[in-house]
């Protein structure tokens, strides 16, 4: 849910720091006070995009920042950690600068980011309600996503893709097969190119053990002379270690003086650990020879591995894959009808093994339908739509990643009317209702913590305007809800409710927002309702309020 947002020199805003609590917030104000002016900034913090004439004139950027709280589990979460952000903390904050020059910078968590995260990320976390935003519940290629959240069930949706993957990799591989007509010549180039990786014998790692190798036989004259030179140091007449021995002996018999007795200690210490360092040297110079023809076999391995790589894939991995593709191209020249036989007994029982799964899936889909039907209708009915009725639509199909249906939602208004889908048949107030009904229904079902309505209840009043009020009511026990409205009947259902005016002067406007208390409320919900804070308005208010309220 958005917990607080700052925003600063955003057309008529100068500046403004909100802070945002669970359940309804309301948002009224006179017409052109600038009230969908925050729902622009909140859209902003989503990813719409921003031009310069949105910087408040006189300014040189606008500056817009949200902090959202994000539950454990959600989907966004899974978003930000996949794009490497350190998610130990339950909030994110995203902020959108932008300049008169065109610069624009997005930042979530004070690191710089792109609008495609933000809206990702955002997109599981706020939905707007506008007629873009709300296509995906008109269009029906989202209808089977949307029965699937409402069904519930990700085990048995996951095992209809995984038998459907499975189904179509062979029906792949036997497509492959049918098409490709391969003769004798192929043949005989194929199975040279399988002898010559099979030759070569690659394993995994030994390039890079012959390359350290033959390494050090290059650098041998080095090495060898290098520590010729450290052994006589070491041990020679005039050596280190012959030198330390003699000056213990000398302090060995010192034992008058503490100090030359620690000395004599340590000296000792240093002259084993000398002489350990020196035969591990010596051993290493002893046994050290060069042998030409090792360094040849070392050589020409080296040569035979990297053409085998460089011709077949470039690393062991793809060299391996390569041999099991030339194999299976044999396997199918010479055995080509057995293969193509076997593989369509494949394909038949992948399909069976996937058919199964999604009938039963199908049969779940049926039945929830029929719930979901109910829920939707009874949704209605709550919003003065007494003859509507909805209706899940199913088509077979031969099948996909999803299953074996194609789904519709379908929609009648009026009595006597025609199921239609839904992008043909409402319209205006009806049009809202249905939105304001499905959302009731699918929102916390898709994790969607922040639900924005801007003048849903246009075109609407009385009763129709109250229903729609006692619905975001409704909505906003699970969900964080904001709308923007011009009826008293919705405001007056809001837990919370903002006054947002506009300040005039000669050279300027200045759109401001704060938080009503309940004496505000009701004076601001008389003046709404009759333009009047007439005792019988205000008692006409505050009887709205208290009956919204309930």
């Amino acid at each position: 849910m958005l917990i607080s947002m700052y925003v600063k020199d955003f057309i008529l805003i100068d500046q403004i720091n909100l802070d945002f609590c669970e359940g309804l917030s309301a948002f009224t104000g006179e017409t052109g006070a600038g009230k969908s002016l925050l729902i622009d900034a909140i859209g902003i913090l989503c990813g719409d995009r921003i031009n310069t004439s949105m910087i408040k004139q006189g300014k040189e950027k606008a500056m817009i920042e949200g902090v959202f709280r994000i539950p454990q589990n959600h989907p966004a979460r899974i978003l930000l950690a996949e794009s490497g952000y350190d998610m130990d903390e339950d909030t994110i904050v995203i902020q959108r600068t932008w300049t008169h020059d065109g610069k624009s910078i997005a930042r979530l968590n004070y690191r710089t980011t792109t609008i495609s995260l933000l809206k990702k990320v955002l997109s599981t976390l706020v939905d707007i309600h506008s007629q873009h935003d709300n296509q995906y519940l008109l269009n029906n290629k989202y209808h089977l996503s949307l029965l699937d959240h409402y069904l519930n069930a990700q085990t048995l949706s996951h095992e209809v893709t995984e038998r459907y993957h499975v189904y179509q990799s062979i029906t792949r591989e036997l497509n492959e097969s049918l098409s490709n007509d391969y003769n004798e010549d192929d043949l005989e180039f194929l199975t040279y190119q399988l002898n010559e990786i099979a030759d070569a014998d690659l394993k995994e790692g030994e390039l890079e053990t012959l390359e350290e190798e033959a390494k050090r036989y290059m650098a041998f004259e080095k090495i060898s002379s290098a520590l010729s030179q450290c052994v006589s140091l070491l041990n020679g007449d005039q050596g280190a270690n012959p030198a330390i021995y003699e000056a213990c002996r000398l302090l060995e018999n010192l034992n008058e003086d503490e100090t030359l007795i620690q000395s004599h200690d340590k000296l000792l210490e240093l002259y084993y650990a000398l002489d350990e360092q020196y035969q591990l040297l010596y051993d290493y110079f002893d046994h050290m020879e060069y042998d030409e023809q090792q360094v040849n076999t070392i050589n020409d391995r080296i040569f035979t591995i990297r053409k085998i790589m460089r011709k077949y894939g470039g690393d062991v991995k793809s060299v391996m894959m390569k041999h099991e593709e030339l194999e299976r191209k044999i396997d199918l020249i010479l055995h080509r009808s057995d293969f193509i036989r076997k593989q369509e007994i494949k394909q038949k029982e992948a399909y069976d093994a996937f058919y199964e799964k999604a009938k039963l899936l199908h049969d779940l889909r049926v039945e929830k339908a029929q719930e979901l039907e109910m829920a939707i209708v009874k949704q209605l009915r709550d919003l003065q739509l007494e003859h509507a009725r909805f209706h899940v639509s199913f088509k077979e199909i031969e099948g996909n990643a999803h299953g074996i249906d194609a789904v519709e939602f379908l929609i009648s208004m009026n009595n006597g009317e025609n199921l239609k889908p839904l992008q043909t048949t409402a319209s205006g107030g009806e049009l809202s209702r249905l939105m304001l009904g499905l959302k009731t229904i699918f929102t916390s079902l898709q994790g969607i913590e922040t639900v924005i309505f801007d003048e849903i209840d246009t075109g609407v009043s009385g009763s129709v305007a109250f229903a729609i009020g006692k619905k975001m009511q409704q909505l906003s026990r699970n969900t964080q809800v904001f709308c923007v409205t011009h009826l008293p009947q919705v405001a007056a259902c809001a837990k919370h409710h903002y006054l947002v005016e506009k300040q005039q002067n000669q050279t300027s406007a200045i759109t401001q927002i704060h938080e009503l208390d309940e004496p505000e409320r009701i004076r601001e919900l008389a003046m709404i309702a009759s333009d009047s804070i007439s005792p019988s308005a205000l008692s006409a208010a505050q009887e709205l309020y208290q009956k919204a309220q309930v």
